[in-house]
């Protein structure tokens, strides 16, 4: 399983905006072959701060949802509702 975490920190005034365009990455990549879990989560502590969550089968799950229209679409439009660089962490479990 590969379990991949994305922070991001919207800028205030892109949160409605945001929540939008997030939704429409998450409801499509939830259908993504070999997609186990995939959200985007709140911080309770810190407004506007979020993570993406995504669970996947395995690496070949993940070449064919990076090749995918909508998250193509997301990498490039994110910025502009950034407050700071998005970080990423990925981690591999063996099978």
């Amino acid at each position: 399983m590969i379990i991949i975490n994305v922070l991001l920190k919207v800028k205030p005034e892109k949160r409605e905006e945001f929540l939008v365009f997030v939704e429409d990455l998450v409801s499509k990549s939830r259908q993504d072959e070999g997609a186990l879990f995939y959200d985007c989560l709140e911080s309770l502590d810190t407004k506007n701060q979020f993570m993406i969550i995504e669970n996947w089968r395995d690496q070949a799950a993940v070449d064919l949802h990076n090749e995918t229209a909508h998250l193509k679409k997301f990498i490039v439009e994110i910025d502009q509702y950034l407050a700071a660089d998005k970080e990423l962490k990925k981690i591999a479990y063996p099978e």
